[in-house]
């Protein structure tokens, strides 16, 4: 048995891939990931001894000129998708949504081959809806994405994580990362290529916030990381940045608080440590995608949900300070973020999928 997963662009697409390959590797069945995929983001494949292969992927154009190459382009991406597939010859595909499992899943679909998609946004993404009509299943990680999929079977398995170590003990990693034991300490992140808007609201929250009251763990990405280093230095803040960081369990276990953008993968991780969030989500993301997974989150008391657009550095700071002197309430969102954590979501999807080729 073999089996191609197709995935791309961002973490939040390519760290589930990487989950679901490693689950399958464990019990000796050969996968190959296909998709685009960044430097940063091959590395960690490289690590794990998961082989990806990058084939041209296409998105839909965003100009009315991107539309003369698109045809080529999408001919370029399925004859790509297709040799691969011919080649490689899977069992099943699994597409783990966005534009980089569309030729894929086309190839697939064509060819008779069983496919599957792993669906991360509570709103499925376009090509997890077009396709969902001819798939074997597809897994969601929120209960109101079914009524989106025209598929017969969806499970809701949750989001496959990449793998994270037992967690680690608060002051045991602060001491790592050479910050205060005690300190109410706030993780910001933007994703695996950091959120600039984020970055430019921080850094304005410093001037009101007290650097005896509050530290930092700030992944920047890759734009950002001289002007934030600089800052949290200019004002004497205690902080751990860097543009991108792999071991994210160890800053899960250090933060108290972790302010960030609203991608499902990152909503997965925080509710798998049960940590609480103030979500910010990204306003031009595809149909709105990020506000409707903040919106069951903050529904549920796991996090507080704030639009970019409205926020300021002042209004931040305020929203820090408030939680940092209300542990109560600190505490129930986190109790609430564990309690829509999924329980080993790769584990159960490569369960399943073995189980309808044993029947």
């Amino acid at each position: 048995m073999k089996i191609v997963i197709a995935a791309g662009g961002t973490g939040g697409h390519l760290f589930p891939a990487l989950a679901l390959a490693r689950e399958f590797k464990s019990i000796g069945i050969t996968t190959l990931v296909i998709g685009k995929t960044t430097p940063t983001l091959q590395a960690e494949f490289h690590k794990t001894g998961i082989p990806f292969l990058e084939i041209p992927v296409v998105r839909l154009p965003r100009k009315k000129i991107g539309f003369i190459l698109f045809p080529f382009r999408a001919g370029q991406a399925f004859f790509s998708a297709a040799a691969c597939l011919l080649r490689f010859r899977p069992s099943a595909v699994i597409g783990m949504g966005g534009y980089a499992c569309a030729a894929p899943a086309t190839v697939a679909a064509l060819l008779r081959i069983p496919l599957y998609f792993c669906e991360q946004n509570l709103l499925p993404g376009k090509v997890t809806r077009t396709f969902s009509r001819v798939s074997s299943a597809v897994f969601t990680s929120f209960p109101d994405s079914s009524r989106y999929l025209r598929t017969k079977r969806t499970m809701e398995f949750g989001n496959p994580l990449r793998l994270f170590a037992e967690k680690n003990e608060k002051i045991t990693v602060r001491q790592k990362l050479k910050l205060d034991e005690r300190k109410f300490t706030v993780l910001v992140l933007g994703g695996s290529q950091g959120a600039h808007r984020i970055n430019l609201n921080i850094s304005a929250s410093l001037d009101y916030l007290l650097p005896k009251e509050v530290q930092f763990i700030h992944l920047t990405g890759a734009d950002d990381i001289s002007e934030m280093t600089e800052a949290y230095r200019s004002k004497n803040f205690q902080n751990y940045t860097e543009s991108f960081f792999p071991e994210m369990g160890l800053l899960y276990s250090a933060a108290d608080l972790v302010i960030c953008r609203a991608g499902a993968t990152t909503i997965a991780e925080l509710n798998f440590f049960g940590l609480p969030s103030i979500l910010i989500p990204y306003p031009f993301a595809a149909d709105d995608h990020q506000r409707l997974n903040a919106n069951f989150v903050a529904g549920f008391g796991g996090a507080i949900l704030r639009e970019e657009l409205s926020l300021s550095g002042e209004k931040l700071a305020q929203e820090i300070k408030a939680l940092a002197g209300d542990r109560q309430k600190l505490n129930l969102m986190a109790e609430a973020s564990k309690r829509l954590s999924h329980p080993e979501p790769a584990k159960r999807i490569v369960s399943l999928i073995l189980s309808d080729f044993a029947e």
